[in-house]
């Protein structure tokens, strides 16, 4: 006999109502296993294991997309001050210092529209190297991270 496959290979149809304790013990289970996982990923790696866990997320498109753009851009255009600035042209603020909200506002509307399919993917990009670039973390804070994940699981 022919099997067909379809998409929803490998799926687990939503469950409704209170979990059996069984199903809860499987799960316990499950979450050591993949917490001892993210950590071994973490150790060969040197990435924090929230970090593990939020690159996991974004390359295999878990979750709904939370980016803040407007947050995403701000630490963009801190990092790209001068290359930004300059889409303002004679515009831009001859004072040196912090520009203001209005500045960075015009510059994230003329980044927008420099790159209107890829401005989000940009900026979400950004802020992965950025997270891939981080500071280590204390066995704490990693245990933290990793404690949200969980409860969001």
């Amino acid at each position: 006999d022919d099997v067909l496959m379809d998409d929803s290979e490998g799926t687990v149809p939503a469950v409704k109502g209170r979990r059996q304790d069984a199903t809860n013990d499987i799960l316990r289970e499950g979450f050591v296993n993949m917490e001892r996982l993210v950590h071994e990923l973490s150790h060969q790696t040197s990435i924090p294991t929230h970090q593990v866990i939020s690159l996991w997320n974004k390359s295999h498109a878990r979750g709904i997309n939370n980016v803040n753009h407007w947050n995403a851009y701000s630490g963009y255009f801190k990092d790209n001050l001068k290359q930004e600035l300059d889409r303002l042209g004679d515009k831009a603020p001859e004072i040196p210092g912090t520009p203001s909200a209005t500045v960075r506002r015009n510059c994230y509307e003329l980044f927008k529209a420099a790159y209107p399919d890829t401005w989000q993917t940009i900026l979400e990009y950004h802020g992965q190297s950025v997270i891939l670039s981080g500071v280590p973390q204390t066995i704490a804070m990693r245990a933290q991270e990793f404690q949200k994940f969980c409860k969001k699981i």
